[in-house]
């Protein structure tokens, strides 16, 4: 964020329990505090994995400032103690300006980054929507789905434990640690 390094993506990796979702929200929050940080998103692959960090970044960043963005099928479906601490919206158009951290599904960010722009001004770093994404359980975010939000930021951060997880061909997922992920491939 200072801009002290080239570095675009960051791979937090540890064992089930290790405390992996405790050190995503605190680097959410910590990034709030840099002043080159306006705006973060964080995403996954599932609603079952957005809403409880939902429910956690709420209190601690405040209810006006976390967005809770779900597609309109979702939104019933969301438990009144979420909505409590965070703005729960199913359409761009109701994210808040003020909004610092948006956590949504990879596939209605991806589908929603261009329009989002209308709406929100840009991040601190003046060209992004977001200064940071943060993409939990990374493993499991396959590499179509990454590409489609990849560039809504200038730092990833992937957080996961690929032995959870069943093994992903390393062309596949761009968190993978064993190879070099490179973004301008030719696609199959």
């Amino acid at each position: 964020l200072n801009g002290s390094s080239d570095t675009e993506r960051i791979l937090l990796k540890a064992a089930a329990g290790a405390g992996k979702s405790y050190a995503l929200k605190r680097m959410v929050a910590e990034s709030l505090k840099n002043p080159n940080c306006r705006r973060v998103v964080v995403t996954a692959f599932t609603n079952k994995q957005i809403q409880p960090l939902a429910a956690d970044l709420g209190p601690i960043i405040g209810k006006g400032y976390v967005c809770l963005f779900v597609s309109k099928e979702v939104l019933p479906e969301i438990p009144d103690a979420i909505c409590e601490v965070a703005t729960v919206v199913s359409d761009y158009k109701e994210v808040p300006e003020h909004t610092k951290v948006i956590i949504a599904t990879s596939h209605k960010l991806g589908g929603s980054v261009r329009w989002l722009k209308n709406v929100l001004p840009p991040a601190a770093n003046g060209e992004k929507l977001f200064d940071v994404m943060f993409v939990d359980e990374a493993w499991q975010l396959a590499l179509h789905r990454y590409r489609e939000v990849e560039r809504a930021a200038p730092i990833a951060v992937g957080v996961g434990d690929v032995g959870q997880l069943p093994q992903l061909d390393p062309g596949q997922n761009p968190w993978r640690g064993d190879h070099r992920y490179n973004p301008y491939r030719a696609w199959p």
